[in-house]
């Protein structure tokens, strides 16, 4: 794979960002010495981006696009860093349906939660997210009684959010069911309450701590317990990284995690800033989201109205819209994002923006192949794809006009084999 200055920038880019937006690959490679010293000065601004802040206000009679717009708009900022990544990052982790949950200032509430906690403390997020009266909701814990404990919120409290499968028994669940039982969600204004009746009264024994145990307690004995650092610092090595941790940089993962006492920004700082960081490049399909990003800087410089008011709704089609997840999993890191009929999607909808946008325009002593490249910022690509670049220029060279052939250009761009990889 080629090691040039642009080509590890926007593999940063691609990875500690949303999507390398247009210009940003040449603003850190310019004036440096190498290119191991580009790709520093890069993550050094990912890990230090400022995130635009989502005003609190009301949910208007448009709910909806409310919520979508105002996440899209931050996801495709140009300070959409570190900070943007790790929130869509946590959405994942902690994944909430709206199909079930309803309420949509209670997701927008949540989505502001996982903002504020991105990149601080994982423990207090967790402890955030337990009492969340969104997540509440969707994993059955709100109406949850002694006398007809819900199971659900226990097992993927454990299963999903700290020590993982494997290190829970089912007792554990059914322990932690009657811990946490007795809350009550009010869903018109989003008020948790604990009912006393509804709650343990007796003994338990979670984890291997006895007694009347509460939901601070539970998640007491989740952080405490080693499997929780280890199961959550590599998750998050595997969303930056593309694959699993070795066995040893788990441990030191691990390590690192539970001695800052489960800060999050040590952890990414230590992964982004590791060798392998720069050399697992386009080792994972990109997500739904990291392409719609990537297309939209590609094709919105070029757009003759200007408009940045883009439909996010053709997430759903792509299967990643914010707060509708296939399952409580959330969305997973694997090769389905590159399944024919994502490419079919991909395609229509970048032909769709592509009408108002205006000719690319080479530079001087330049070509409209390198030119489109680096708009989408395509810095190492195969021959074959090259190939398809010139000689979609060629076929229309002479009997198209400069506007055509930039949109048939800029569409095999976006939908070539590297732009869909991370």
């Amino acid at each position: 794979m080629s090691s040039t200055p642009e080509a590890l920038v926007a593999h940063v880019l691609r990875r500690a960002s949303i999507a390398p937006d247009p210009g940003r690959v040449s603003r850190f490679v310019q004036g440096k010495g190498d290119a191991r010293q580009a790709a520093n000065a890069a993550i050094d601004w990912a890990l230090n981006a400022t995130p635009q802040a989502i005003a609190p206000g009301q949910i208007s009679s448009d709910g909806w696009n409310d919520i979508l717009n105002g996440w899209t708009d931050n996801l495709r900022s140009s300070n959409a860093g570190l900070h943007e990544r790790m929130t869509w990052f946590w959405h994942g982790h902690f994944a909430t349906g709206s199909d079930k949950v309803g309420n949509l200032p209670m997701l927008h509430a949540q989505q502001q939660l996982l903002r504020t906690h991105a990149m601080g403390n994982y423990a207090t997020l967790l402890r955030s997210m337990a009492t969340n009266p969104a997540m509440m909701l969707y994993l059955d814990l709100s109406g949850s009684s002694v006398e007809a404990p819900n199971e659900n919120f226990a097992r993927e409290l454990m299963e999903l959010f700290t020590i993982g499968p494997g290190n829970y028994t089912e007792d554990d669940v059914k322990a932690g069911a009657l811990a946490l039982a007795g809350y009550e969600v009010d869903y018109n204004t989003g008020a948790v309450t604990k009912k006393p009746d509804r709650s343990l009264g007796g003994e338990v024994v979670f984890l291997g701590r006895r007694g009347r145990l509460t939901l601070d307690d539970v998640v007491d004995v989740l952080l405490a317990h080693e499997a929780t650092a280890t199961a959550v610092s590599s998750k998050v090595y595997h969303h930056l990284i593309g694959v699993r941790p070795t066995s040893d940089r788990q441990q030191k993962l691990a390590q690192l995690f539970r001695n800052a006492k489960y800060e999050v920004r040590p952890l990414v700082e230590d992964i982004v800033r590791g060798e392998e960081f720069l050399t697992s490049r386009m080792n994972r399909a990109k997500l739904p989201i990291e392409w719609w990003v990537g297309a939209l800087h590609a094709v919105e410089p070029f757009r003759a109205d200007q408009d940045k008011n883009v439909n996010p709704w053709v997430l759903q089609e792509m299967g990643q819209l914010p707060h509708r997840p296939p399952n409580v999993a959330g969305w997973p890191l694997t090769a389905r994002w590159l399944a024919s009929d994502q490419q079919v999607t991909r395609a229509s909808y970048i032909r769709s923006l592509s009408w108002k946008m205006q000719p690319i325009v080479a530079p001087p002593g330049g070509d409209l192949v390198s030119a489109t490249m680096t708009r989408c910022s395509l810095h190492e690509v195969s021959s074959r794809t090259l190939g398809i670049l010139q000689n979609a220029a060629l076929a229309t060279a002479g009997n198209a006009d400069e506007l055509t052939i930039s949109r048939r250009l800029l569409t095999a761009a976006v939908c070539s084999p590297e732009f869909a990889l991370a």
